[in-house]
């Protein structure tokens, strides 16, 4: 018997192609999306750490300074005086080619690393290089990728840019990858000695960081260290560091993960009303066999069965879907962390049978999960029930109801879990999908009852056939309604994200215009490390406050302190009454602030700083110098959009306590009727590589510019859920199509015409899209809500105001209606073409 329904099973499904596309790619596109943003993300994450083994090896802690960094004798006091010897000192900066290319320069101590077994020196073992890195200055490896993208050989040299300026490298050996480092980590790096790297960068007497092997149970060597360490320095362990990194990103990782897990749930509903069909379309077959001795376990094993394989293959396929995407997602994500949180040298898509696994166990899990009611069904009713299809709509009415119960109690629990869960991400992303599962349950209810509006006002109008296209939606509603639930929920996913992109688009737009107040501005980059270099840029800013058209001038030098026993961004102004006005305060101490700000021991800090340490007016902040642990106090919070969070003082109180360190832009304010892109290129002339000037216009666009960028992959996933639902659509529709043979045979032989046909099926379409737009729009509204003021809230620590944009509203509706229209043009014309006589030849 086995034998038997296994085959009738195969011959079924090959019988109906369409049906077995869709419902694999209902699997493929949800798996495909979820793998994608796993295999992105870590990958971008992973290319840190590869950068990080690239030139640290085998190193379990790391020595980092707050601003100016390590002083060199610090080394030598370890290494000699304490007799630490596993130790490695690092100097490194980013520096630019003129092809704009952007590398680390790591300067090393290439004998001492051998200890550290660093990955660019596993295959490249050559000591012959090793020393001449030593005794030839200005003498630099790179790797054979590198080499062969820039055309460029051993003993060739190339031309560096750095905040020190222009220098002259030369190549003397190329690197090889090893099994422990990617040619990608590889091909981000330049790597020399240390006084090369000191030299180039200008650096002199300072390093980046210290490396250190040390056993875990040293813990008397850890002690010592900290002992010798100065005021601005922390110890680190390299577990500690990557945890960091990752810890920064984690709420954006969340995000795109759930709306990977979004796809898979408008995904879910395609899945489902797909193995809906196939058991439904074969109610006489199973009918049959229950009056024949088919026991309900063995109808339920088959289409469980059919389930399984269907799963298996849609997921295969949603792997390789997903390694694709994910090609493409790993630039953007890369990019925003890039941004946002700290750079990454070379990224490359890195897969592993872990990440793998994840997906492949959603994909086969969801597809079971959707298909146990359909398979329940078949069971559980008696063998003659299930040869009547009323018998099962009258069913789904019932259930229809039952559902719309459990939506009503799932709408507050996902309001309260999200709202009332203090200020983790992952139970306010876990509220909305509750709400959105809450409103999809809504959706047949909502439907039937503005069907039935709908067919009394239309009907009233245009008769019968005015009544028939909401009657049809309502007749199969155990379809239809899922349907336009997967389409509701994809639409309202796209109304919620348009309408909190918009929000923040302005939000920023806002900030932005009000921030930019110079009317030009001076970059300075480079490691702002040198107390040297600060000399140069003085000189600087001298110069370009005695050009005749500069009325004024600002300054900002961003650095890096230890403030609460963590690295902190610091940002060091130095403020006239215009750049002031650039500040807008959250939060603010009575009688004033500017005043205050410099002559006091204060600081203010950034929205999200102050969110993510739960810090508030009125505190202080400890924070390390050479003088000891000194209090700061918090003097207000202003909105900031740019970073994760950091804080600002003022000049005077920086170098109350730290080393100058010069500036990393400068604000020129000109004078009155003056032409700014004169001034521009005057000013421009007086600048080297890689120091550059630009109009506060051109920064608002390239910020804006970034902005949309980081959006890209948002636009993307939401794009997917949007096409899932689309196929959703169009598989209920091809399905009523197969179902409804001798209804539509009946309409034409009461003299119904193919034209009559197609309107009343495209009717039918329309008003399955209105329904799932209609309903939308008060769903996306509470997914904005929720996304503005709960999961961006937590994730970022910024606040934004609800801007309402009725473009967004129309798009959504117009996308619903469409898509729903669109998918019903094939449908249509093949109901169209019925003909009467093979239609009702069974009946």
């Amino acid at each position: 018997m086995r034998s038997v329904l296994s085959r009738a099973s195969r011959n079924f499904l090959w019988r109906h192609p369409w049906q077995l596309a869709l419902a694999l790619l209902g699997i493929a596109l949800g798996v495909a999306v979820v793998i994608a943003i796993e295999l992105a993300m870590e990958s971008a994450l992973t290319a840190f750490d590869q950068t990080r083994k690239a030139f640290s090896g085998t190193a379990t802690h790391r020595i980092l300074a707050g601003n100016g960094g390590l002083d060199e004798k610090l080394y030598t006091r370890l290494r000699v005086e304490q007799g630490i010897q596993q130790l490695s000192p690092i100097v490194s900066g980013y520096v630019g080619l003129p092809n704009d290319d952007r590398f680390r320069l790591v300067g090393v101590d290439p004998f001492v690393e051998k200890s550290f077994r660093s990955a660019w020196q596993q295959q490249n073992s050559d000591t012959d290089y090793f020393a001449r890195l030593i005794t030839e200055p200005g003498t630099v490896l790179i790797s054979e990728q590198t080499a062969a993208r820039l055309n460029l050989k051993v003993d060739d040299e190339i031309m560096v840019a750095t905040g020190n300026g222009e220098q002259r490298l030369k190549i003397i050996a190329l690197l090889s990858p090893s099994h422990a480092i990617s040619e990608q980590a590889l091909s981000g790096l330049i790597v020399t000695d240390i006084a090369t790297a000191q030299e180039t960068l200008g650096l002199f007497g300072r390093l980046s960081s210290i490396d250190a092997l040390i056993d875990d149970e040293a813990s008397e060597t850890l002690a010592q260290i900290r002992r010798v360490l100065p005021s601005d320095a922390l110890l680190l362990s390299a577990g500690e560091q990557s945890e960091a990194m990752r810890e920064m990103t984690r709420a954006f990782s969340i995000n795109l993960k759930a709306l990977g897990l979004l796809s898979l749930m408008v995904g879910l509903f395609l899945i489902y009303n797909t193995m809906t069909f196939l058991v439904v379309q074969r109610r006489q077959l199973i009918g049959s066999l229950r009056a024949m001795g088919v026991t309900r376990r063995q109808v339920f094993q088959l289409i469980i069965g059919e389930a399984f394989w269907l799963a298996v293959a849609g997921t295969t396929i949603g792997v390789v879907l997903g390694m694709a995407l994910a090609q493409g997602l790993l630039h953007l994500i890369s990019g925003t962390i890039d941004a946002f949180y700290f750079r990454i040298d070379a990224a490359a898509l890195r897969v592993t049978p872990v990440q793998l696994g994840k997906g492949i166990l959603l994909g086969l899990g969801a597809t079971l999960l959707a298909v146990l009611p359909p398979a329940l069904e078949a069971t559980r009713l008696p063998p003659m029930t299930v040869l009547v299809r009323s018998r099962l709509e009258s069913g789904v009415r019932r259930l229809v109801r039952i559902t719309g119960l459990t939506g009503g109690l799932l709408i507050p629990a996902g309001l309260a879990l999200a709202l009332l869960s203090g200020k983790s991400v992952m139970p306010g992303l876990l509220g909305i999908f509750l709400l959105l599962f809450g409103f999809a349950l809504l959706t047949p209810v909502f439907t039937l009852l503005a069907m039935t509006l709908i067919e009394r006002v239309f009907g009233r109008f245009l008769g019968v056939l005015g009544r028939l296209p909401a009657r049809m939606v309502s007749a199969e509603i155990s379809r239809t309604g899922i349907a336009i639930a997967a389409l509701m929920m994809a639409v309202a996913a796209t109304i919620g994200m348009d309408l909190m992109i918009g929000s923040f688009r302005q939000t920023v737009q806002e900030w932005l215009q009000g921030t930019l107040r110079a009317d030009l501005y001076v970059s300075l980059p480079g490691e702002k490390k040198s107390i040297a270099g600060a000399a140069g840029d003085r000189q600087l800013k001298a110069r370009l406050a005695a050009h005749a058209g500069v009325q004024m001038l600002s300054s900002v030098l961003t650095t890096h302190i230890i403030a609460d026993e963590a690295l902190t961004k610091v940002s060091v102004f130095d403020l006239n009454a215009r750049a002031r006005r650039g500040f807008t305060f959250k939060q603010a101490a009575p009688g004033g602030v500017w005043d205050r700000f410099e002559r006091e021991q204060t600081v203010i800090v950034t929205e999200p700083y102050a969110y993510h340490h739960d810090v508030k007016v009125g505190q202080t902040i400890m924070m390390r110098t050479e003088q000891g642990q000194q209090p700061f106090e918090v003097l207000a919070v202003y909105a900031d959009y740019s970073d994760p969070g950091h804080l600002a003082m003022s000049q005077r109180n920086y170098q109350r306590y730290w080393p100058d360190l010069g500036y990393s832009g400068i604000g020129i304010y000109a004078q009155p009727g003056v032409d700014l892109k004169q001034l521009e290129d005057q000013l421009g002339q007086s600048l080297k590589a890689p120091q550059s000037i630009r109009s506060s216009q051109a920064i608002y666009q390239a910020s804006m510019d970034l902005f949309e960028q980081t959006f890209t992959v948002t636009e993307t996933l939401r794009w997917l859920s949007a096409i899932i639902a689309f196929v959703g659509v169009f598989s209920a529709l091809m399905a009523l199509q197969f179902e409804r043979t001798r209804q539509l045979g009946v309409l034409r032989a009461i003299g119904i015409t193919p034209i009559q046909l197609t309107a009343l099926i495209t009717g039918e379409t329309g008003l399955m899209g209105l329904a799932a737009g209609l309903f939308a729009v008060p769903v996306g509204y509470i997914v904005a809500y929720v996304l503005i003021f709960v999961i961006y809230l937590r994730s970022f620590g910024w606040t934004m105001a609800f801007h309402v944009n009725v473009a967004i509203i129309c798009q959504g509706l117009a996308l619903a209606f469409g898509a729903a229209l669109f998918a019903g043009v094939l449908p249509a014309l093949k109901m169209a073409r019925t003909r009467p006589v093979e239609a009702l030849r069974n009946e």
